[in-house]
């Protein structure tokens, strides 16, 4: 990955992109598109980032990826001035206890903590459920001294993340929070930067999508209004190399095996085939997982758009998704690029995505 994409990279992941409040996200990964002269950029009134090249093509494809991650908003406040959260997706409760958290405040980041009981002052039966189960019986402590005080600094409904950066480890690995999914809303957007000034044989529009943490919300809007013909989506998928055991239920992915496609009913054979060649072609190593029905990414928003889309699912393995910590390699998210790219222009503005006919 060169220097250029990785600075992009950073920027995105240090920023707060909880569902629903993905604008920032959003104006970084715009401002890289617009100065590399990609056309077409706008932001719609959903908050989803948009972009075409080759606009008048006949054959329209519609490559995505999410922009939103995981986080928390303000519920409540005591008198003591303690928050109170609700998750924004799929929060594991436990394994906020004693972490930091950023919450966009009413004049900006406000810090805070996810607070927890000394062991001093626990019982032995207390401490074999240290880790609380429910987001009522944690509290977020800000400093502040009484609930007049705490609303001085955020607001009823104001949005938060963990604050957990990024972490490079070996072998060209990185930890970060939040890689569900900007990695994928950032591997479309450099794959546009590539793409453009090329003479494609189809119009690429490209998405980095909202709120799909709850309910595929930009994937199925954007599908909706593109109405392509071709879906790639680009997401995260379970890594089975540190816990063995998952491997039964999601096949033997790893780290630095290179980019992942899905296999199964929702993903089109013609469509697949053709990455697969093009991944040959381009001397890329891929992995196979297979997905027995409808999953939880974009892929199926544009499979079930309008008349449905032929849609296929390239993914980049990570470990300990929806925590504080997921890891993944640089190596899989620059090839998976590669693959994108590859794939977009093996595409032929004729290609029959139907079955044999009767």
């Amino acid at each position: 990955m060169d220097q250029h994409a990785l600075d992009l990279l950073q920027a995105l992941v240090a920023l707060p992109t909880p569902t629903g409040f993905e604008y920032d996200g959003m104006a970084l990964l715009s401002q890289y598109l617009k100065k590399a002269a990609v056309p077409n950029l706008t932001i719609d009134v959903h908050g989803n980032l948009r972009a075409c090249l080759n606009p008048d093509a006949p054959l329209r494809v519609m490559i995505e990826g999410h922009c939103d991650e995981i986080g928390f908003m303000v519920q409540y406040i005591d008198d003591d001035g303690f928050l109170y959260m609700c998750p924004l997706g799929g929060v594991t409760v436990p394994l906020v206890a004693a972490e930091r958290i950023v919450i966009q405040g009413r004049n900006g980041n406000v810090f805070g903590v996810f607070g927890v009981r000394p062991p001093h002052l626990m019982s032995a039966k207390d401490r074999e459920k240290v880790a609380p189960q429910e987001f009522k019986d944690i509290a977020v402590d800000i400093g502040a001294r009484t609930r007049e005080e705490a609303l001085e600094l955020v607001d009823l409904g104001s949005p938060a993340v963990v604050d957990a950066g990024w972490r490079p480890l070996a072998n060209n690995r990185v930890a970060c929070r939040g890689f569900d999914n900007r990695i994928g809303a950032f591997i479309v957007t450099e794959a546009m930067r590539r793409l453009a000034g090329e003479k494609l044989p189809v119009a690429l529009h490209m998405v980095a999508s909202v709120q799909e943490e709850i309910g595929l919300v930009g994937g199925i809007t954007t599908a909706y209004d593109i109405n392509p013909h071709i879906g790639l989506c680009v997401d995260v998928t379970f890594a089975a190399d540190a816990q063995k055991d998952d491997r039964k239920v999601v096949g033997d992915i790893r780290l630095g095996g290179g980019p992942v496609i899905g296999v199964g009913p929702t993903y089109h054979t013609t469509l697949n085939r053709l990455i697969t060649d093009a991944a040959a072609a381009a001397k890329l190593t891929v992995q196979r997982q297979v997905r027995g029905r409808g999953t939880g990414t974009c892929a199926w928003a544009m499979r079930l758009s309008r008349s449905g889309a032929a849609v296929a699912q390239l993914s980049i393995p990570l470990r300990y998704m929806h925590s504080p910590v997921e890891v993944l390699s640089l190596d899989d998210a620059s090839q998976t690029i590669d693959l994108l790219c590859a794939a977009i222009r093996a595409i032929p503005a004729d290609i029959d995505l139907r079955p044999p006919q009767p």
